[in-house]
């Protein structure tokens, strides 16, 4: 990793199109924003029509005690989870850090990694100590060498599924071999799941529906990445009752905003917006992935996801440089040489129109075509 990498590793992350705004003085709607994977549709028409007529009620603190709420996220999430399975959080964000508070004084986390950097940032806030194991070529799960990480000093381990910044699924199988593992260890197997939304076969994958089964096993989702909503910062954890019990008691007081709720509601039972980003997610996806890979000294690993990992194969220029580069053409990517596990060979883009891929693939071949 190189030392300009290294300084913002725990700053950067995708999506700050409000920086790249105002850093080169470009209008936030003139911006082709690939750098943040969420959903580029945009939010369920009617989970803004929900803000818009239940606006009236930020004059109230929000409900304490959301049952009804926790109720029909449940539901939603089915495979038998039940209300009392069921947190809620600013975001999937306070719920990463909030598992982290309740180990502990002293412990270690097993990061499998390339992965999300709070994951890291959290363990370290409350005093642990963090093992990264790092991933193969192709990013599959390697239970086995994760198991070898594992100490008695193990209290938790974070993966993400589908995993980020690749887009690969992992299989119920895989998890469930390391969760049972977990288990034995009394080690919280913490899996975020915040892009199954977007997984063809997400349902088949999940194992949110194993909390009644493991009380190690704490599932995190949210709104951000396929209801395109992340500035209404709402997550969810899914576990055991008895661990959701001791979050709530280093819960923040009132941490989920008055409208999230109608928000989130809203967009679950919008069939017609999940079916279509769906579909139109899939096919855009595999425009991009075949016009970035027909390009010389690119591969594009596969994905189920609304982002592609990608790799500078030609050597001529680093993610930095074509980082850089694309900023001319107000393009911003996900610059991926700050992720541990991962070097200046790597971005990622997140799916986006025909139209704008098309400019996507059109520059970048461009910019490389000038760097032979």
């Amino acid at each position: 990793m190189s030392d300009k990498c290294k300084e913002r590793r725990f700053v950067s992350h995708g999506g700050d199109i409000w920086g790249f705004s105002r850093k080169y003085d470009v209008p936030l709607e003139d911006v082709l924003e690939f750098s943040g994977p969420i959903n580029f549709l945009g939010p369920s028409p009617k989970a803004v029509e929900a803000v818009k007529q239940c606006a009236k009620f930020i004059k109230f603190y929000p409900d304490p005690n959301p049952v009804e709420f926790k109720e029909k996220i449940a539901q939603y999430v089915g495979h038998g989870v039940e209300e009392e399975n069921i947190i809620l959080g600013n975001g999937s964000i306070e719920l990463i850090y909030a598992i982290t508070e309740i180990l502990p004084s002293t412990f270690n986390a097993v990061i499998p990694v390339p992965s999300f950097s709070e994951y890291e940032k959290a363990a370290l806030r409350v005093g642990g100590k963090v093992v990264f194991v790092q991933l193969p070529e192709d990013f599959a799960l390697d239970t086995e060498r994760i198991k070898k990480a594992v100490t008695n000093e193990t209290k938790i381990i974070c993966i993400c599924n589908p995993h980020s910044p690749s887009g690969t699924l992992y299989t119920k199988k895989s998890i469930l071999d390391l969760l049972q593992f977990s288990q034995k260890k009394d080690v919280v197997l913490s899996i975020d799941e915040n892009y199954i939304e977007f997984a063809e076969k997400g349902e088949d994958n999940t194992v949110a529906g194993l909390v009644k089964e493991y009380e190690n096993l704490f599932v995190i989702r949210s709104v951000t990445k396929f209801y395109g909503m992340a500035g209404i910062r709402f997550g969810y954890g899914v576990s055991t009752n008895k661990l959701v019990d001791k979050l709530e008691n280093v819960r923040l007081p009132w941490s989920i905003n008055g409208l999230a709720s109608f928000a989130t509601l809203a967009a679950f039972n919008d069939t017609e917006f999940i079916k279509n980003t769906k579909t139109i997610i899939a096919k855009e996806r595999a425009q991009l992935a075949k016009g970035l890979e027909e390009i010389e000294g690119l591969h594009v690993y596969p994905s189920v996801t609304n982002f592609l990992l990608v790799k500078i194969t030609n050597g001529k220029i680093n993610s930095t440089q074509l980082k850089e580069a694309l900023t001319k053409e107000k393009i911003l990517i996900r610059d991926c040489c700050t992720f541990i596990g991962l070097d200046d060979k790597y971005f990622r883009v997140t799916i986006r129109s025909t139209k704008d891929n098309q400019k996507l693939i059109e520059t970048i071949k461009q910019i490389l075509n000038d760097e032979k």
